[in-house]
């Protein structure tokens, strides 16, 4: 059931009649029933699943908190319970490739070899909605709840009404039990509240339905042939990726704690003026916040941090964003990209260490350069996430530094637009103090936002691209 439907738009607005009208001891519930409806639009038979995992949890932290084991056997399950449904056809692919079968690297050839061993007709892995979601949610219950950061006792209710909250159940924000705990009691909603909570989510519909629908007809068109457009062509197509990703991703968040607001929850916010950085470290403290934060506390701040010298430091950099990469996708593009991401952050982490400096301390030239130089080195990269593999990602980057020849970049007026409308988002979420509007001015200009934004939005429901993660 996509955000942006017209399904949704009827099953949100019965959800928020009738939830607003119980008693607050049963609004719980009613959330917990709901997120589980749906869930069960998309598939019933997850629908189990995700009720068994969440069983599994409570049963772990309910009898075996204090075992040594603990946090080894319950993460343990849950990396399985993931790396079952997301990296199965990975790790088939390098059995195949490491024991010479072929049917082993196949898709359809070792669905046919299992349904046949197994004698299930029609096998195939298939990967539950939001499951990669829900086992970092899961994963930061179980340590913190070990550490004694969460004192309070958790029954099975409650930590289904933090895993079943459905604005976050597509693609984040990733949530902390701490981040919602307190608001399930007894949830309100002023008349601010609404405001800000209409204000987010039609301004995530903008984002999404409006100005990357715009776009999706030039970039998608490029994606589609890489080996047929221009090296220019090429390099306009990530810059604009690179405002595409922004705008759909920052849109879901929006509509996400729009909607959270309406319900009577402060989600976190992801994403502060991201192109705004001022180093690789920068970016990352802009960008996708809840699963840059997730990634430090959960992966790198275990494996020893920045605790013990430059070189181990840089090696925990890669560690941590090379499983980063494989959680985006089982595929040599995504282990690249992670991988890349961990080296950038390690050279920039050296190089402040042993106090190296490749440019001079001159004003604005330094910040310049340095700026346009990160800017290009993370944009190349995301390549990796538009093409079907790696080498057509080597081609593409191949086709940009020769400047080859080609088909121009097609229809370059929306994106224009786009790069103006992230640029303007950009100023709000690095200055919001200076963009902060009298709750009286918010309510009289919101009905006319509204009534804007739903008469430019096209027809048809584009799926968020960061919804396949």
């Amino acid at each position: 059931m996509n955000f942006t439907s017209l399904e949704f738009l009827f099953f949100f607005c019965l959800v928020f009649l009738v939830y607003w009208n119980l008693p607050d001891h049963w609004k719980k519930f009613f959330l917990i029933l709901s997120s589980g409806f749906f869930y069960a639009f998309a598939s019933w038979k997850f629908l189990f699943h995700l009720i068994a995992v969440v069983s599994i949890n409570w049963f772990f932290i309910r009898f075996f908190l204090n075992k040594k084991w603990f946090l080894p056997v319950s993460i343990g399950f849950n990396v399985l319970n993931l790396a079952f449904f997301k990296y199965f056809y990975f790790f088939a692919d390098l059995l195949g490739i490491f024991l010479g079968i072929p049917e082993f690297q196949n898709k359809i050839s070792l669905d046919g070899i299992l349904s046949k061993s197994l004698e299930w007709a029609g096998f195939e892995v298939v990967l539950p909605l939001t499951i990669s979601y829900y086992t970092f949610q899961l994963i930061s219950l179980l340590v913190d709840k070990k550490k004694g950061l969460i004192q309070e006792d958790l029954g099975f209710l409650k930590i289904a009404s933090y895993i079943f909250l459905f604005p976050v159940m597509i693609a984040g924000p990733i949530l902390r039990y701490s981040d919602v705990s307190t608001q399930f009691d007894s949830p309100k909603m002023e008349k601010e509240d609404m405001v800000d909570g209409l204000w987010l989510v039609v301004v995530g519909l903008f984002k999404k339905s409006v100005v990357t629908a715009l776009m999706s007809g030039s970039i998608f068109q490029v994606f589609a042939e890489t080996s047929s457009f221009s090296g220019q062509a090429l390099l306009s197509t990530i810059y604009f990726f690179a405002i595409y990703l922004y705008l759909d991703f920052s849109g879901l968040t929006d509509l996400a704690r729009g909607m959270g607001k309406l319900l009577g929850f402060t989600l976190p916010q992801n994403f502060k003026a991201p192109f705004f950085f001022n180093g690789f470290g920068d970016f990352w403290r802009r960008w996708h916040l809840t699963f840059s934060f997730w990634i430090r506390d959960y992966l790198y701040i275990p494996l020893g941090g920045s605790r013990s010298g430059t070189l181990r430091t840089c090696f925990n950099y890669l560690v941590a964003f090379g499983l980063g990469g494989l959680w985006h996708g089982a595929n040599l593009n995504y282990l690249t990209w992670g991988a890349l991401t961990g080296l950038y952050l390690s050279a920039e982490r050296a190089f402040k260490d042993w106090n190296i400096k490749l440019i001079p301390e001159i004003p604005y030239v330094k910040r310049t350069i340095t700026y346009l130089f990160v800017l290009h080195i993370y944009i190349v990269s995301w390549i990796l996430f538009f093409t079907p593999d790696f080498s057509s990602a080597v081609a593409a980057v191949q086709r940009i530094i020769v400047w080859a020849p080609g088909v121009n970049f097609p229809n370059m007026e929306p994106c224009i637009f786009a790069l103006f409308v992230a640029l303007f988002f950009h100023c709000v979420e690095e200055w919001p103090e200076r963009f902060k509007v009298d709750l009286r001015w918010k309510t009289i200009l919101l009905p006319i936002v509204w009534i804007l934004v739903l008469l430019a939005l096209p027809t048809g429901n584009a799926d968020f691209f960061y919804g396949q993660f």
